[in-house]
């Protein structure tokens, strides 16, 4: 089963919706990123299995750069699902700092999309393609509800709608190099 896409709204974010983006964020708090995170991933590859194997081997080859230690030098390290873990939390985490650095351009559209661009040539590097971009919408959705359940309201899904509608459609446009 593969990911699906789906439609893009227009790019643009009214002041209402800066708004809405900015009140509902202070909401998650930085102390809640790991969690989110962790559970946005797993959204993701639950939603689109290809992206696990995409982003393991992604980790492994850049670990495969780090220098090696005997198992005597490592005895205290995790093991390796526990690493696994640890990274996918750890990933999870920065996509919420990226999110939140995106979130204080939310009504500067020029700066917004420079990072949007620079997002999207970072991760064409390792082989993201507009689709895995894609997943992240039913991921967010997905962990927003969650975590602020009843507070996860009807304008605040609409308004961060448009800005992950925006979020993909910029990124896309750089992993494809359709930068109309």
């Amino acid at each position: 089963m593969g990911c699906s896409q789906a439609k893009i709204e227009p790019e643009a974010l009214t002041p209402d919706d800066a708004r809405i983006i900015r009140e509902t964020w202070k909401m998650v708090g930085r102390e809640a990123y790991g969690e989110y995170g962790q559970r946005l991933m797993l959204r993701i590859f639950q939603k689109c299995p290809d992206i696990k194997s995409l982003w393991q081997n992604s980790r492994v080859m850049n670990n495969t750069n780090a220098t090696t230690t005997t198992a005597a030098d490592d005895g205290d390290a995790p093991n390796t699902a526990n690493r696994w873990k640890i990274d996918l939390r750890n990933h999870g985490s920065k996509f919420f700092n990226s999110l939140d650095d995106l979130i204080s351009a939310v009504d500067k559209p020029d700066e917004l999309f420079k990072m949007l661009h620079e997002i999207g040539i970072q991760h064409k590097n390792y082989e993201t393609k507009p689709e895995h971009i894609q997943a992240i919408v039913d991921g967010l959705n997905h962990t927003m509800e969650f975590g602020l359940r009843d507070k996860w309201t009807d304008s605040r899904q609409k308004s961060f709608q448009r800005l992950i509608n925006i979020i993909v459609g910029r990124t896309n446009r750089a992993l494809t190099g359709d930068e109309k």
